[in-house]
């Protein structure tokens, strides 16, 4: 090797590229004959010591040399450089980080930087093709469209190798000998628990293929070859987690549990020493569960919702749609918040279920999303529902219609369905329309007569066997035919009968019977099903008697096991306080800015501390600000909070610098709960730098590695129309603040400047009115005002102060431009009045909604109620699709209350109607361009609360002085 060191960087090249390709050729055809084939890596290279540096050196000769084409054609050695860097890439500028490893990358005479990171790109493809190597997949590939190549083949880059460590340590409970031996499934199974992890790792874990090799590969033993990865690098991976103390225990537990699982077979052994046969593959998700509540004299039925993150095994889709889209339950009114369904939960029901719709469906979701939830989540179609009495004023639904003799019950039945004619059976009053209640004492002793009866609603009287649990307490117990445990415990149960019995014979989901033999004159036997999967299954045992092997008496259980892990989504939850945010995992900005909403759930008026960290990329805390808040705690108190929070000087200066904020709140002797929210990993994102003279300039960094990246100002001025300016360059920005959007292809990052305060009374948002109410000009403004509402807030509170001025003017803009002239010389009045006159202009507003008779009763509606309005949503979109009822159903417009929510969020927030389903959005505004009285009596009770809310704050604050 020194001779060809001697020769120069080209010799050097061409003699690496010559070894690496026969290397990777070879490794290529073993891949290849696995089932299935599994990828190359570039990090695989093998090379050791003096040859990997003498690879460097000469990558970063030709570098510094101009890469002319004698170096081009020996373009393996590249490939192998990039994935070394990748391999140290941790998170920030990926080209910088090159050109500091290859100094004169990014610069020098006759350099086409764009040309260069895209020849790149084109070797790894070569690589692909040639050697089996890997591919990015998923959002990833799709926004870093060259980095995403170099991250890939660097295998697990080293800051995420961490967590993935913690990964496999929190989900060794769920590993089976199937999943060790499928890298796919496997995977599959370790993305969908991913949701309280960093977002780059997130980013990573959605190569499902790729993390169920690497996750294979470091659970093999130590003295084990992987076939999914060469030993060398599979060394390297584990050296590098052994680094770090809480990396190589986390490790190291995890492949004990793996080994242990391979010796075994996965075959657990009863107590005779009887092998089980190995279970199929159950769903992970639990039906959702009804609960009856006894309230104000009645049986109030409860919903209770089932943890749907393990369907994201299934679709990698099923996590961003959870966290990002509402979902409908079916029996409840409206639709609840977005992420709802990412913690536990009973939602109460206003109607009973019907039969055949889908129990849980995603408003506007992909087709494939709410086929796969409705395949997985369904509520028994009846016609007839058994609760069991578990504590006072409380039923739960007993899955297996199974009834004991001198227990209470709860029998529900759809209208016209005809209860058996027992005395004991009491009707009583329905909770809801479309079904009856009765009242079941079962008595001790019970008939064959009235069995034979209680089976013509489908209920089962509890045989002379009961099988409970023993050993470690289940998670859940309804103490007939249902118990839970967690991943990784024991299912240990004990069978008892009344009857002399010699065996029996246990049935795990229908699969082939083992049989154990009673203790001599014991009438329990206990025994332990281990490795059960996540998911539910059906045990069936069936008691022998000493005089013949036929099953004379038998029993059921259904036993869940549930992840422990796997909704690691918004919140740290505590023992008695909850924190819950919409969306359920916002990212930073979202959460500074007011996207995101975060409550606190926990006993009445408690008093606690809640804790607000900023911290670096390293995890370094920055800044950090302490305040005694009350429990519970709304999502109002901590917009409130929020603005307190800006005017702090420290967390201000510290925010740009941040990677991410950490929220906990913390009671001693109640509980503990805390949230950690990321700027996130994004491909464009916006950095506010302030100079000495007080004036902000900002800079793009684009990891995108395109060249087609375009950048525009708006300013406040002229808030629709963009500037088109340099995206390599610093900008400057104008004293009165603005908008600056970066977009490339069909990534975009947008960000509100700051203005200078001094500024904010002499700029005023000016929208041109325009005479055109075609429904092009509506999608314009609409669009225009998304694009404001969207863009990232720094940590400035006159950029906040301005931006609501640009949305407050596009709105108006909006509302005048559909509702006519009159109304937008009304607009132009309100604009200018205190709040005193303002409420004094509130009667005219009530007449101009419309003149009709039924016009005329809407806005009478609306009026009266304004007050109730003031402080519950809920209220004011339950109440304004009753005011409007009348006048909605001759536009066209359909239910009134969808028509009501679209149209108090065009009122309000016409940005926020962006995202509703193209068709629908635009079938909507046209029945409003029709119909304008729609959006004036919109407008009408969006402007009345506000005002209202606003005169009974200053009323408070006055009295407070």
């Amino acid at each position: 090797m020194e001779d060809v060191a001697r020769g120069g960087s080209v010799e050097v090249l061409k003699h690496l590229h010559l070894q690496l390709d026969h290397h990777f050729r070879t490794l290529h055809e073993r891949r290849r004959a696995l089932h299935p084939p599994a990828p190359v890596f570039a990090l695989e290279h093998d090379l050791r010591g003096e040859d990997l540096e003498l690879l460097l050196a000469a990558v970063r000769g030709a570098v510094a040399d101009g890469l002319d084409a004698r170096y081009r054609t020996w373009w393996l050695p590249f490939v192998v450089f990039a994935a070394e860097i990748g391999y140290d890439y941790v998170g920030d500028e990926f080209w910088p980080l090159w050109a500091q490893r290859a100094p004169g990358w990014e610069g020098g005479p006759h350099w086409n930087v764009s040309l260069n990171r895209n020849r790149i790109k084109q070797w790894f493809r070569q690589f692909a093709d040639d050697y089996g190597g890997a591919e990015p997949r998923g959002g990833f590939a799709a926004n870093f469209t060259i980095i995403a190549w170099p991250i890939t083949h660097a295998v697990m880059p080293a800051d995420l190798q961490r967590q993935l460590a913690q990964l496999l340590f929190e989900s060794r409970g769920v590993l089976s000998a199937d999943l060790l031996a499928d890298p796919n499934a496997l995977g599959a199974c370790l993305a969908s628990r991913t949701g309280g992890y960093s977002e780059r790792f997130r980013i990573f874990c959605a190569n499902q293929s790729l993390l169920g090799q690497v996750a294979v590969a470091l659970l093999s033993g130590d003295d084990e070859e992987s076939p999914y990865l060469v030993r060398s690098t599979l060394v390297r991976l584990v050296a590098g987690l052994s680094n770090e103390q809480s990396s190589s225990s986390w490790l190291s537990r995890a492949r004990q549990s793996a080994n242990v699982i391979r010796s075994s077979g996965f075959l657990p052994r009863g107590a005779g020493n009887v092998p089980v046969q190995r279970r199929r593959r159950v769903s992970a998700v639990i039906n959702p569960r009804l609960v009856l509540r006894h309230q104000r004299g009645r049986w109030q039925p409860y919903l209770e919702l089932p943890d749907l993150t393990p369907l994201q095994a299934s679709n990698p889709r099923v996590g961003e749609e959870l966290r990002s889209l509402r979902p409908r339950v079916e029996g409840h009114p409206r639709p609840l918040a977005r992420g709802r369904l990412l913690w536990p939960d009973k939602v109460p029901l206003s109607a009973w279920p019907r039969s055949g719709a889908p129990a849980i469906e995603l408003e506007h979701g992909s087709e494939d999303v709410n086929k796969l939830i409705a395949e997985h989540c369904s509520i028994d179609p009846g016609p007839w529902w058994v609760f069991g009495k578990r504590s006072v004023g409380e039923a739960t639904e007993v899955k297996g219609k199974l009834v004991r003799p001198g227990n209470e019950y709860c029998l529900v039945g759809r209208v016209g369905s005809k209860p058996p004619p027992l005395p004991w059976i009491v009707e009583t009053m329905p909770p809801v329309e479309g079904v009856h209640v009765f009242e079941l004492m079962v008595p001790q002793i019970i008939g064959a007569a009235e069995v034979e009866q209680l089976a013509t609603v489908g209920l089962t009287v509890a045989s002379d066997v009961s099988i409970r649990p023993v050993g470690l307490v289940p998670g859940s117990w309804d103490g007939d035919g249902a118990i839970e445990w967690f991943a990784g415990e024991p299912a240990m149960l004990a069978v008892k009968s009344a009857h002399a019995a010699d065996k029996c014979a246990v049935t795990v989901d229908r699969g082939l019977p083992f049989v154990l033999e009673f203790p001599e004159g014991q009438p329990e036997l206990f025994f332990a099903l281990e490795n059960l999967i996540v998911g539910t299954h059906d045990v069936n045992v069936a008691l022998l008697t000493p005089e013949t092997d036929r099953p004379l008496f038998s029993g059921s259980v259904a036993i869940t096991i549930r992840d422990l892990h796997t909704n690691r989504e918004a919140a740290t939850e505590g023992t008695a306080i909850r924190l819950f945010t919409t969306p359920a995992r916002p990212k930073m900005t979202e959460l500074w800015d007011g996207r995101a909403s975060l409550s606190i759930d926990g006993p009445l008026e408690t008093k606690a501390e809640l804790s607000i960290i900023l911290r670096d990329g390293e995890g370094r805390e920055l800044a950090k600000q302490l305040h005694g808040i009350s429990v519970p705690f709304s999502d109002g108190a901590w917009e409130r909070l929020t603005e307190q929070v800006l005017r702090n000087k420290k967390l201000f200066s510290a925010y740009e610098e941040a990677e991410s904020c950490e929220i906990s709140v913390f009671r001693n002797g109640v509980g503990f709960a805390s949230l950690v929210c990321e700027r996130g990993f994004d491909p464009l994102r916006w950095v506010l730098v302030k100079r000495r003279s007080g004036q902000h300039e900002a800079r793009l960094i684009d990891r995108t590695g395109n060249d087609d990246t375009q950048v525009h100002l708006f300013s406040v001025e002229v808030p629709l129309v963009g500037e088109e300016h340099d995206p390599r360059g610093s900008i400057t920005v104008p004293a009165t603040g603005g908008l600056l959007k970066a977009t490339s292809g069909k990534m975009t990052a947008a960000i509100i400047l700051p203005p200078e305060p001094n500024q904010l009374r002499q700029s005023r948002p000016a929208v041109p009115r325009s005479s055109d109410d075609s429904l092009l000009e509506v999608q314009r403004l609409i669009e225009g005002h998304r694009r404001w509402l969207d863009a990232a807030l720094p940590a400035d509170l006159f950029a906040h102060h301005q931006r609501e001025q640009v949305l407050e003017a596009i709105t108006t803009a909006l509302v005048s431009l559909v509702a006519g002239h009159r109304w937008a010389n009304l607009e132009r009045k309100w604009d200018t009045a205190g709040a005193h006159r303002q409420l004094e202009l509130l009667d005219e507003m009530g007449k101009l909604v419309g003149k009709a008779s039924k016009q005329r009763a809407a806005a009478r509606q609306i009026a009266r109620h304004l007050w109730q309005w003031v402080d519950s949503p809920a209220a004011l979109s339950g109440g304004f699709a009753d005011a409007i009822e009348a006048i909605v159903t001759s536009s066209g417009m359909g239910d009134p209350h969808a028509a009501g929510d679209f149209l108090l969020a065009l009122a309000s927030s016409p940005g926020s109607v962006a995202n509703w389903a193209e068709p629908e959005k635009d079938r909507l505004l046209r029945c409003l361009l029709i119909s304008p009285v729609l959006i004036r009596a919109a407008r009408f009770a969006v402007l009345g609360t506000e005002a209202l809310r606003d005169a009974s704050d200053q009323s408070a604050s006055g009295a407070g002085r």
